[in-house]
């Protein structure tokens, strides 16, 4: 007994607490006591409660509520259930419909014996011992959902029934054994607590599950629609305030009384009542609310389906970084190849050697030669070593060793040209492999490096946001928008917003209104799929602080049929995009070919996520290896929205300029334009954009007319800079005018203006 004594900490002793307190409530179901408890004492035994102080409590119940008549029937009935739960235990049983059964063997004694203080019929004990047989299934149910399932699993249909029952008739033993008054305040807390941790419905269900105590207990089932006119005008003023929630439940109460007359007499009592549950729920701290309908929300998240989200991501990450690696070996194995270069000694030492056997051996004279052969082969290596230099010999390359003895030198030099240019041509074959190995290289490694940062980016786990879940669904919901899946993911700076509609009909608009809303930022449409009739896909992403207008302006050369400039502007990422433009040699057809394949291609690869160097180097190398005069000269500007930056990359193009209130900026370049070297670098540089700033790009024709940069500057201040299309048509017109009207070049101004967005995020 000690050591028992000793293994008790407060947890258990507030178990056994509860365990008393219920026994005391379920003896007093009804007016008279009667032994219901006796379904707590066959689950508290079966589910592992203490096999010495359960029975003992249960019996103590019977003293205190002064039904001593009963200890008789009780002990029996505690007697059959313990052997019971020994034997359950001793073989590690878990008891299921059978514990009716023995529920039923410990009532015999209850139903010979009654209470014997109180003289009861034989009928109302039986009526007593089937209902109690009833409720013990019930019990178990409970039970097990309330120490097993806790806060930690979502509880089935039959369990939900259980809890209600069991909670109903606790509700009866209060009314019974303390004051209906009692009972009365808890329903008012236990009300606004629902209504605060669940959304609209749930609250409802359990306001009607408490006002069936009170129909058992008066009678009367008109209870249950006072206390569902109480969770309705509750759930609708709990998003405004709990507080005002509270009060509602008071002045719904008495106006019931004034319009109906439901009681027949509106005592103090029952507005203290009520006062004190709104008042108890008013002074609960906001954080320990929070915190349960997290807990209680959590129920409805999909963990399966989100870790299963999370899983595929990285499995898809390890593999895109073991692909990431296949093509960086494959990268390096191209640049090893092209390490290896042949000897030129044993080329030449090769050459040589070729000439004597063949051209020599060939020879009539070759018996007399051979006499004079040492002299005659280093005289024929000179003659190589002036080949590799000149590149072709003549009569006049020819050493005197050679010309002392061979009586056909034209022979020689013939033959050793041929070897000259056979070797050349090999040179050049090796030098177009090696710059074709160059760019697949670059071009490999440039997959490489895709790979490895998509690796990256999916291996990142969802940070799934249930918080913003909760704000979403309830506000949509509200907006009489219906939706049946919702996920949220990603950080506090960028959260993405997916969701299923399911109506046939509704507002894009208003729906990404109550999403900014919600979420407390500016979110705009990324994606939008029509799964069925009546269900739809949206995908919504955080909308970049920043946007851009552009306008462009051009004009041909004089007598030309076709512009040699080409422009671009491309979405390149959710926050960049890409401005830029082409100015190709010359006018007409070909210089508008290669310009416009070069922002094409230029496009392309910055939209497939390829770094500005290798992107410019391998259009630079395609370009020189293509064809003579196939250049290009290359403006471009990389302009992100989300922190208002901007990358300027020029390739022989004129001054670029930025336009703003604190006056003009230029953005100079002195690389040479494209395609004319094969190992060329661009001018880069990266400068901060304020907001309603004008970025403006000019081809050389604009740039010549002119003169200088000087009075381009001069006349950028005296025109307004507001609206991009104007400053562009602008510039074309005063160039044109500048040329005396003729236009001797191609022409093209691009101007581009960044403003900053005016977030709204009101719904």
């Amino acid at each position: 007994m000690k050591k028992l004594l000793k293994s008790l900490d407060y947890l258990t002793i507030i178990k056994y607490l509860c365990y008393f307190a219920l026994f005391l409530l379920f003896n007093r179901l009804e007016n008279v006591v009667y032994p219901y408890s006796i379904a707590l004492l066959a689950t508290f035994l079966f589910e592992g409660g203490s096999l010495i102080f359960t029975p003992l409590l249960f019996l103590t119940s019977f003293i205190v509520s002064g039904s001593v008549g009963l200890l008789g029937a009780g002990a029996i009935s505690g007697c059959v259930l313990l052997i019971g739960a020994c034997l359950y235990r001793k073989f590690h049983l878990k008891v299921r419909l059978e514990l009716c059964v023995f529920v039923a063997l410990s009532l015999l004694g209850y139903i010979f014996l009654g209470d014997t203080k109180i003289q009861t019929d034989i009928e109302k004990r039986i009526f007593v011992s089937i209902i109690t047989v009833v409720i013990s299934f019930f019990c178990l149910t409970a039970e097990r959902t309330i120490i097993e399932k806790g806060l930690k699993f979502k509880p089935a249909f039959e369990e939900y029934l259980s809890i209600a029952l069991i909670v109903s008739l606790i509700g009866m033993g209060v009314c019974n054994l303390i004051s209906p008054l009692c009972w009365r305040a808890i329903c008012v807390i236990l009300i606004l607590l629902s209504c605060y941790v669940y959304k609209m419905g749930i609250g409802t269900l359990i306001a009607s599950t408490l006002g069936v105590s009170f129909a058992l207990y008066y009678g009367d089932v008109s209870f249950v629609s006072i206390f569902v006119v109480w969770a309705i005008l509750v759930q609708c003023l709990m998003p405004l305030s709990r507080y005002l929630s509270a009060l509602s439940i008071l002045a719904s109460d008495y106006l019931v009384q004034i319009v109906f007359g439901f009681y027949q007499e509106y005592t103090l009592g029952l507005f203290l009542s009520l006062i004190c549950g709104a008042f108890i729920f008013c002074i609960i701290p906001s954080t320990p609310l929070k915190r349960l309908k997290e807990r209680l929300y959590s129920f409805r998240e999909k963990h399966l389906e989100r870790q299963t989200i999370n899983r595929n991501r990285l499995m898809l990450a390890g593999k895109l970084y073991d692909l990431s690696g296949v093509f960086l070996e494959m990268a390096n194995a191209f640049t090893l190849f092209n390490k290896s270069q042949p000897d030129q000694d044993k080329i030449k030492e090769a050459i040589a050697k070729e000439v004597i056997s063949n051209s020599c051996k060939e020879c009539e004279y070759y018996e007399r030669c051979n006499e004079f052969m040492p002299n005659l082969s280093k005289g024929i290596d000179k003659m190589v070593d002036i080949g590799f230099a000149k590149g072709k010999l003549s009569l006049i390359d020819l050493s005197k060793e050679v010309s002392a003895v061979c009586l056909r030198p034209n022979n020689v030099l013939y033959s050793i040209n041929r070897l000259l240019a056979e070797h050349r041509s090999r040179v050049i074959d090796r030098m177009n492999v090696k710059s074709g190995r160059d760019l697949l290289a670059s071009e490999v490694r440039g997959v490489a490096e895709i790979l490895k940062g998509l690796a990256l980016e999916s291996g990142v786990q969802l940070k799934f946001q249930s918080r913003y879940e909760r704000a979403v669904s309830d506000l949509l919901f509200r907006h009489g928008i219906l939706v049946s899946e919702l996920m949220i993911f990603g950080d506090e700076e960028r959260v993405n917003v997916s969701l299923i509609v399911t109506m046939k009909e509704f507002s894009i608009e208003q729906v990404t209104s109550v999403i900014s809303s919600a979420v407390g930022r500016e979110m705009m449409i990324d994606e939008r799929v029509e799964i069925s009739q009546n269900k739809c896909y949206l995908s919504f992403r955080q909308a970049p602080l920043y946007d851009a207008v552009f306008g462009v302006s051009r004009a041909v050369k004089d007598g030309s049929t076709e512009s040699g400039d080409t422009h671009s502007v491309a979405r390149i990422s959710n926050d960049c995009f890409l401005v830029a433009l082409s100015d190709g040699m010359g006018s007409g057809k070909d210089a508008h070919t290669i310009s416009s394949t070069s922002l094409s291609l230029i496009e392309s690869f910055y939209k497939a996520g390829l770094s500005s160097n290798l992107i410019l180097g391998t259009v630079n190398k395609l370009l020189s290896i293509n064809t003579e005069d196939s250049f290009t000269a290359l403006d471009v500007a990389v302009i992100d929205l989300k922190d208002c930056t901007a990358d300027f990359i020029k390739y022989g193009s004129p001054y670029g300029f930025i336009v703003g209130e604190k006056g003009v900026k230029i953005v100079e370049g002195n690389s040479l334009p494209l395609g004319i070297l094969e190992q060329l670098q661009p001018s880069v540089c990266t400068t901060e954009i304020n907001t309603g700033d004008m970025i403006v790009l000019l081809t050389d024709g604009i740039s010549d007319a002119f003169g200088s940069s000087a009075d381009m500057i001069d006349y950028l201040r005296s025109i307004p800079a507001k609206n991009p299309q104007t400053l562009a048509d602008a510039l074309l017109s005063r160039a044109i005018e500048l040329n005396g009207g003729k236009k001797n070049d191609d022409m093209t101004a691009l101007a581009v203006r960044v403003y900053k967005k005016q977030t709204k995020v009101t719904a």
